[in-house]
């Protein structure tokens, strides 16, 4: 990871990562006969590999120290980003610069997560130690499936679960389904992940109930993302879909559907808890959320009505820029991310969505969900007359044209409280087709050649008239 940078002469570098001793170890690997000092605040500094023993060593003297050592050598410090904002070690890391390139010595400071003072910013490069890879993870595995005999059922499952540990992570997780399944199963090994997601303010890890038997409709969008699972490949963009449209149309419930259709883990990223009152914090947190992401993957990615977290990103915040910077490192990622995420966004007012937000190939597709058709609605009505343990006084059904799935869901709850009586529950709760007509006949016009139906074409016929839904 750092042997270019070595042969480089880069006089200094910020490696974050939560691993120290598993990067240490593989850098050492890449020294290039450079002589590799190791150096924390409890024990001093030493030289690696000859047997050493620690010596003494002021942080705020470190730089001097190592600027008098021998010619190449690489110096890791680890956690010394607790000295780099006081001006006294800013000052001579400076200094001393140019006596590193001149030596061919290299400090490589080691963080989980640091900011460089703005003095530094453009003299030390920061890089990002990956998390073990599938290869590694393999290894894990192999390791203790040799010393305990166990094999596993589904060994590409139990490393998808495993996909974003640490090494001791991933170790530690593997080895406790054992001990509480008796195999490696990769449910337990999700519980370590969903820790982690929770450390994150603006990630929830979500366990839904929902699945594609209990959202009627949208067989358009149903049969095109499950293609897309299926057909997915290595090198080939994964990215995902936007769903604009009418509201309480199933968008959200689709979103949470697919994890348990697919068997992927389902993330809900709440933008509006990303934002922070200091100079940085909410950039800080966007990139700390995608971080966990991309550590998930493969994952599903859900954000509800993206457009009210964006509100502001088009340039009318008053905020400083804050929004627009949060919002480009969202859409930066997105554009160019290559982990297994599939990212799910619902939008109800297109409006306040930045047009950067729906250009092709930072989404697979935008469709267009709409009120269900008459088999939709149908189908909607049943499956929730039965969650609801709901019978209908008649058999014919109420009219419920222009009723979302939402509202449908209303009609039988209603109907649940006044003894099944369908007509008077539809009477009772008024859909927003009718009291929000211009907005909604707006958004359909918009999408009509902008975006792909969610559903199918189908017919509805009312008297002798067959009218096309």
């Amino acid at each position: 990871m750092i042997q270019d940078y070595l042969k480089a002469g880069y006089p200094a570098l910020m490696v974050r990562t939560h691993e120290p001793e598993r990067f240490i170890a593989s850098a050492v690997q890449q020294a290039n006969g450079r002589t590799p000092y190791q150096w924390d605040v409890v024990r001093g500094f030493r030289q690696m590999g000859n047997g050493a023993g620690w010596q003494e060593c002021d942080p705020y003297d470190l730089p001097n120290t190592a600027a008098r050592g021998n010619d190449k050598a690489v110096w890791f410090l680890r956690n010394y980003h607790f000295w780099l904002n006081e001006p006294a070690v800013i000052q001579a890391v400076q200094n001393n610069l140019p006596v590193y390139k001149t030596k061919g010595t290299t400090l490589v400071i080691i963080s989980p997560d640091a900011k460089l003072p703005p003095e530094l910013e453009r003299e030390v490069v920061v890089l990002d130690y990956p998390l073990p890879t599938r290869e590694e993870l393999k290894t894990i595995l192999d390791g203790l499936v040799e010393s305990t005999g166990v094999e596993p059922d589904n060994e590409e499952a139990v490393l998808d679960a495993a996909q974003g540990l640490t090494w001791e992570e991933a170790e530690n997780a593997m080895a406790l389904a054992l001990v509480r399944q008796k195999r490696f199963d990769p449910h337990t090994i999700c519980t370590l992940k969903a820790q982690m997601v929770e450390k994150s303010a603006a990630l929830q890890f979500s366990q839904f109930s929902e699945t594609f038997a209990t959202l009627g409709g949208l067989d358009n969008l149903k049969e095109w993302t499950l293609n897309r699972f299926k057909s997915r490949r290595s090198g080939l963009p994964f990215r995902g879909v936007l769903l604009l449209g009418v509201p309480g149309t199933g968008k959200s419930h689709f979103a949470k559907a697919l994890g348990n259709e697919v068997g992927w883990p389902v993330l809900s990223l709440d933008m509006g808890r990303v934002f922070g009152s200091l100079v940085g914090e909410s950039e800080a947190k966007m990139r700390e959320a995608l971080k966990v992401v991309d550590a998930m993957a493969p994952c599903i990615l859900f954000i509800d009505e993206i457009e009210k977290g964006l509100a502001g990103v088009g340039g009318t915040s008053t905020d400083g820029g804050t929004t627009q910077r949060v919002g480009g490192t969202f859409l930066q990622w997105l554009n160019d991310h290559t982990s297994e995420v599939f990212v799910i966004a619902t939008c109800n007012d297109y409006s306040k969505l930045p047009p950067e937000y729906t250009r092709m190939g930072r989404w697979d597709a935008i469709f267009f969900v709409d009120n269900p058709g008459p088999g939709e609605r149908e189908q909607i009505l049943k499956i929730y007359l039965e969650q609801f343990q709901v019978t209908p006084k008649s058999k014919n059904l109420p009219n419920l044209e222009g009723y979302s799935g939402a509202e449908i869901r209303q009609v039988a709850i209603e109907a649940a409280y006044n003894g099944g009586d369908l007509e008077a529950a539809a009477r009772f709760v008024i859909p927003i087709s009718r009291s929000q007509k211009a907005q909604m006949d707006a958004l359909r016009e918009w999408a009509r050649v902008r975006t792909i139906p969610a559903s199918r074409p189908q017919e509805e016929i009312r008297g002798k008239r067959r009218v096309q839904l």
